[in-house]
């Protein structure tokens, strides 16, 4: 359960463990592993850090090839996509590293993050995401998402649009 866990948070796009606390009770996937919820982040950490450092590389690599081969099972054949780039303000409590006083509608002058995600429209599913400091993301900052973005596209997309 603990490894089909993990794989279903890397088809579902997570590159980082602290996004799996997003679906950690989510119906879909608790109904598949038959659990009520996820384990923990400290868990998943626990295992990564008993594998070396090339794994990373490797468990990208297996979100695409696993994305792509749902695609031809449920018969899914998009040339063109439009992929949808945001930030969102996750307020901190405490003293984290890394955060920042910064745009934050509902928690005005405290620190958060500043998280950038992007989803493919057509389809719903999250590509990509970087938890970041609070600041407002830079040029050089949003073409390292922006390629890691790609990197994880199946190999059948030709055209993107992006909003």
């Amino acid at each position: 359960q603990f490894v089909l866990g993990m794989v279903l948070a890397l088809y579902v796009g997570f590159s980082r463990l602290n996004h799996i606390r997003f679906v950690a009770q989510d119906p879909m996937l608790t109904g598949i592993l038959k659990v009520s919820e996820l384990p923990g982040q400290s868990t998943f950490w626990r295992f990564l850090a008993s594998l070396n450092l090339n794994v990373a590389q490797q468990l990208l690599q297996l979100q695409r090839v696993l994305r792509e081969r749902v695609w031809q099972a449920a018969n899914v054949r998009l040339s063109s996509i439009t992929l949808d780039t945001d930030t969102t303000v996750h307020t901190l409590y405490g003293k984290q590293m890394g955060a920042r006083k910064s745009y934050n509608p509902k928690n005005k002058g405290k620190k958060s993050y500043q998280p950038i995600l992007t989803f493919m429209a057509e389809t719903r599913e999250y590509i990509w995401g970087e938890l970041r400091n609070g600041d407002r993301p830079d040029g050089k900052q949003i073409a390292r998402h922006l390629a890691g973005v790609f990197a994880a596209l199946p190999q059948c997309i030709q055209k993107i649009f992006a909003r």
